[in-house]
């Protein structure tokens, strides 16, 4: 207690008593309390038991103990008296680890050899296989990897939509592909069809294989919208031999769908076949669209245009109830101007028949026949080009590509047509002549 106490100066109160210096003994403490909390504790490492101090210590701690019952303050320069020394040989001691700690190993050192490609090392070389065309073709042609459904009437088959859309415009923008099923038209296309051009379409040699007419195949294919199979289709019904009665087989093949484009182009090739086909049970049957339309083409062969005017009369008399109202438009397709002048005379008059007299006093009809009589009979005078001026809205007519067949009774040849004259009668019976061979007609380009 006598070496804390040195250096305090003790002063003598008034009443003769030893004074104590109150400002040495607060500098005193602080010192103490910094040298114990700071110096102290840290080279102890922070742990929770201390050692035991020596005696000096404790003789400072219990002064410290009688301390603290007065008030005691700490100034602001506390931290000051702390020795630096403490703190300098922590800060170097942690710096040093640290630096051992992120040091790097040798970034050089490696495990693998030194790079080079794969078949100079291994010498790799593909084996042999099946090409992937057939691998692919034998999983398109499995039913059971098929993920589509196309409904044709009541017949359903089971399809890759990728194939499709290889080859149809029609699947490439199906708007419904999402619902996996397309059900398509049986009017345009039929189920032979499609199994046909499905078929085609797996098929690496590319070629339509039969089981349905070509008709078919074309329908189909035209709805699907496949221009390969459009292209072919039309390359064969293009050749020099499609023309008469096989050209009015398709023709009748054909009105099972809706491609009238094909039906023209049948039509327009029944050429010399066409005076057989009025004498037979189809042209009677036929739609007044399209006898209307067959009537009107130039090539069809006939000998004079009466035939034509006679051929309008037998469809019309096959079922004159149901077909009368159609008279007026069905004789817009005969050429009046290219009657002979006596026969048109003879649509004049009045007759006997029922069907033959109400076309002749149709108002329509009988306006036709006077304005071809004036223009026939003009042609002998050699008035034409005053005649056409004369006669409002006259057209002058299409010459047809005439026949000549030597075993027609009534036949002439071109020059003479202005004199022909025939019945119905007579029309009638060459037509049945017709049944039993069909003539050889050679064409003409016209009179």
């Amino acid at each position: 207690m006598d070496e804390f106490v040195t250096g305090i100066e003790l002063k003598k109160p008034g009443n003769g008593g030893p004074k104590v210096d109150q400002a040495k003994i607060d500098a005193l403490a602080a010192d103490l309390a910094a040298a114990i909390t700071g110096t102290y504790m840290k080279k102890m490492g922070g742990e929770s038991q201390l050692k035991k101090p020596e005696t000096k210590n404790l003789r400072s701690l219990s002064i410290e103990s009688s301390l603290s019952n007065q008030d005691l303050i700490i100034g602001e320069n506390v931290r000051t008296n702390i020795p630096k020394e403490s703190f300098n040989s922590e800060k170097i001691s942690s710096e040093k680890s640290l630096a051992l700690e992120l040091e790097p190993l040798n970034v050089k050192f490696s495990v693998l050899p030194k790079q080079s490609p794969s078949n100079d090392t291994l010498n790799c070389r593909q084996t042999p296989k099946e090409p992937i065309d057939e691998q692919l073709l034998l999983l398109l042609n499995d039913p059971e990897l098929c993920s589509f459904k196309i409904y044709v009437g009541k017949y359903k088959f089971r399809c890759h939509l990728q194939v499709l859309q290889a080859y149809s415009k029609y699947f490439q923008n199906y708007e419904d592909a999402g619902t996996l099923c397309a059900h398509l038209p049986t009017d345009m296309v039929t189920p032979t069809a499609f199994h046909v051009i499905y078929n085609w379409m797996l098929d690496i040699t590319k070629r339509p294989k039969g089981g349905c007419s070509l008709v078919e195949i074309y329908s189909a294919a035209t709805f699907m919208k496949i221009d390969e199979l459009l292209e072919f289709a039309f390359g064969c019904f293009n050749e020099s031999s499609v023309s008469g009665s096989l050209a009015f087989g398709l023709f009748l093949e054909a009105q099972r769908f809706e491609i009238r484009m094909f039906q023209f182009l049948m039509l327009s090739r029944v050429e010399e076949f066409f005076l057989p086909l009025v004498a037979s049970k189809e042209f009677v049957q036929l739609d007044f669209y399209w006898v209307r339309e067959l009537l009107s083409i130039h090539s069809v062969g006939v000998n004079s245009e009466i035939e034509i005017f006679m051929s309008a009369v037998r469809w019309l008399s096959y079922d004159w109830s149901n077909r009368k109202t159609h008279m007026e438009k069905l004789m817009g397709s005969v050429r009046f101007c290219l009657l002979p002048a006596l026969f048109l005379r003879f649509l004049q008059a009045e007759h006997k028949t029922l069907v033959l007299n109400s076309i002749c006093q149709s108002p329509k009809v009988r306006e036709k026949v006077n304005k071809a009589f004036v223009y026939t009979s003009s042609e002998l005078c050699e008035m034409t080009q005053r005649i056409f001026s004369l006669v409002k809205e006259f057209d002058p007519p299409e010459q047809r590509k005439w026949i000549f067949n030597k075993r027609c009774p009534y036949h002439r040849k071109p020059g003479g047509n202005q004199g022909q004259f025939f019945t119905y009668q007579q029309f009638l019976n060459y037509l049945e002549s017709l049944h039993e061979s069909l003539p050889d007609h050679p064409r003409s380009s016209g009179s």
